[in-house]
C-alpha cells in the first residue's frame, strides 16, 4: 500500500502546467445529493479546469445551487433505449455498472485521461489509449466490510433476497476492477480496504477542505455542541442525540435527511435541548463550527470523515468515535475519543467539560484545497507520462 502523497513520485512536475497538453474528463456516479464525495468531485473539476462532470441522472437542485459553475452532464441523455435506462437507474447499484460500461467515450472526444469517482464508474470501458484513474472514496461497504452488519439488520424474506443480490453485485464489482489502471484513495483506511478486497495498490490523496474559510476562535466559550452530517444509521446520530438526554447541554444537528431520519427526528422531539436545523448554507455551517463548544462525531469506521477536519480547521475540538480515519487524525491536541455508544459519548462529554480546550487548527492545514489541486494535477500528469512511455515505439 502506497501511503505517500500524490506528488512524491513526480516532484519535477510543475502543478500549474502539468496537464497543459493532456485532455482530462471527469465522471462521478451521480449527484442526487450534496455529500462529501460530491464536494470532492466539484473540487476536482475546479483543480482540473473542467466545466463538465459526467454523471448518471440529473443532479439534485441543491447540487446545482451549490456548484453553479459546473455542468453535470447526464450520460443517459445519449444512451440507447433511454426510457428503459432511466428506469434501470432508479434501481441504483443493480444496473449502474451496466449503465456506465455502455457509455461510449469516443462520443466525448476520447480523453487522454478519464478520472472516475465512485465504485460503479469503474465499469467504464475506455479507448485503449485512454488512461483510467479512479478516485476511490470507499469500496462498496454493503459488499465488503459492512456486509454482515447490514445483513443482520434485515428480516426474512428480505434478508434472503439481499444475500442473493449482494453476492451478484460483489461478483459484478470484482469483475470491473481490471478496467482501472490506477487508483487514488481518500485515506490510508481506504488504501487498506482496496488492498484487502481488490489486491490493488493506491496513492492517498486526502479530500480538500476549505480550511482558509474558517476563522478559528475560542470555541470553549460556546454554549452548544454540534453534530454535522446526514441522518444515516452509520453516522450514529441517534446515539449522539440520546447522549444529550436528561441533561442541560444543548445539541444542534445539521445535515440532510438520510436512511435513519424518522427515528432520529423522533428522538429529537423527545429532548427539548436538541435542535435539528436540516440542510444549512456553507456560511451558516462554518459559523456553527466556529461557535460550537465542541463537535460530536459518531460515524462508523469512516473512510475519511470531513467533519473532524472541518471542526479542527475552525479551532473546535472534536469528540470522535475511535474508528476509521478519525482515529488516525484526532489526537489530544484536536479532541477526544469515545466508543460510539451512548454511555461512551456521555463519558467523552464529561471529560471535555472537566477540561475544555480549543483544537490546534494548524493540524488541518495539510488538507487545504490548494494542496489537493496541486497533488491531483501532478499525479495525473506523472501517471499519464508513464502510460505513454510504456507503449512508445
Amino acid at each position: 500500500m502506497d501511503g505517500d502523497a500524490a506528488t512524491d513520485d513526480a516532484t519535477d512536475i510543475d502543478p500549474a502546467t502539468a496537464l497543459d497538453d493532456v485532455d482530462v474528463a471527469l465522471a462521478h456516479w451521480g449527484m442526487a445529493a450534496r455529500g462529501g464525495a460530491e464536494t470532492v468531485v466539484a473540487a476536482m473539476a475546479d483543480a482540473l479546469d473542467l466545466d463538465r462532470v459526467f454523471t448518471v441522472g440529473e443532479p439534485a437542485p441543491e447540487v446545482r445551487t451549490t456548484y453553479p459553475d459546473v455542468e453535470f452532464y447526464d450520460v443517459l441523455a445519449d444512451a440507447a433505449f433511454e426510457p428503459a435506462r432511466r428506469l434501470q437507474a432508479r434501481a441504483d447499484r443493480v444496473f449502474e455498472y451496466a449503465l456506465w460500461e455502455d457509455v461510449d467515450w469516443t462520443d466525448y472526444g476520447s480523453p487522454d485521461v478519464l478520472l472516475t469517482s465512485g465504485a460503479t464508474t469503474r465499469a467504464v470501458i475506455t479507448p485503449d489509449e485512454t488512461l483510467h484513474v479512479n478516485y476511490c472514496h470507499t469500496t462498496p461497504r454493503w459488499l465488503y466490510d459492512r456486509y454482515h452488519a447490514r445483513i443482520e439488520e434485515l428480516r426474512w424474506p428480505t434478508e434472503l433476497a439481499a444475500r442473493v443480490a449482494l453476492r451478484y453485485l460483489r461478483t459484478r464489482d470484482a469483475a470491473v476492477d481490471d478496467r482501472v489502471d490506477d487508483y487514488l484513495v481518500n485515506s490510508p483506511v481506504i488504501a487498506r480496504r482496496l488492498w484487502k478486497f481488490y489486491d490493488r495498490e493506491s496513492t492517498v490523496l486526502y479530500p480538500p477542505v476549505d480550511v482558509g474559510a474558517f476563522e478559528p476562535r475560542d470555541s470553549t466559550e460556546g454554549d452548544f455542541y454540534l453534530h454535522a452530517g446526514r441522518l444515516d444509521r452509520e453516522k450514529g446520530v441517534r446515539a449522539v442525540v440520546e447522549a444529550f438526554a436528561d441533561g442541560d447541554r444543548s445539541l444542534v444537528l445539521i445535515g440532510p435527511e438520510g436512511d435513519d431520519t424518522e427515528r432520529v427526528l423522533a428522538a429529537v422531539e423527545r429532548h427539548p435541548n436538541v435542535e435539528y436545523r436540516g440542510f444549512v448554507s456553507l456560511d451558516e455551517k462554518r459559523d456553527l463550527y466556529e461557535r460550537a463548544r465542541a463537535v460530536v462525531f459518531n460515524g462508523v469506521a469512516e473512510d475519511f470523515g470531513i467533519v473532524p477536519v472541518e471542526a479542527v480547521a475552525a479551532g473546535t475540538a472534536c469528540l470522535a468515535r475511535e474508528e476509521g480515519f478519525p482515529a488516525l487524525f484526532v489526537d489530544d491536541r484536536t479532541g477526544l475519543f469515545h466508543d460510539g455508544s451512548v454511555a461512551g459519548i456521555r463519558d467523552a462529554l464529561d471529560r471535555f467539560e472537566a477540561d475544555p480546550f480549543a483544537a490546534e487548527y494548524e493540524r488541518a492545514e495539510r488538507f487545504a484545497r490548494e494542496r489537493f489541486a496541486d497533488e491531483l494535477r501532478v499525479h495525473l500528469a506523472e501517471r499519464y507520462r508513464a502510460f505513454e512511455r510504456r507503449f512508445r515505439v
